[in-house]
């Protein structure tokens, strides 16, 4: 069984996750759940 660092690990490296959750969203909310997914990436990629 995987421990939780492997698993986060995967998580964040395969975006099929996060783009999955984005279209099954709808209008609005969608595109705002893309934005801030976007900035929290690019906040996350800047710190290392």
């Amino acid at each position: 069984m995987a421990d939780k660092d492997q698993i986060r690990k995967h998580l964040s490296m395969s975006s099929n996750v996060d783009l999955n959750v984005a279209n099954q969203a709808k209008g609005s909310e969608a595109k705002k759940m893309r934005i801030m997914e976007h900035i929290k990436k690019s906040k996350d990629q800047r710190t290392l």
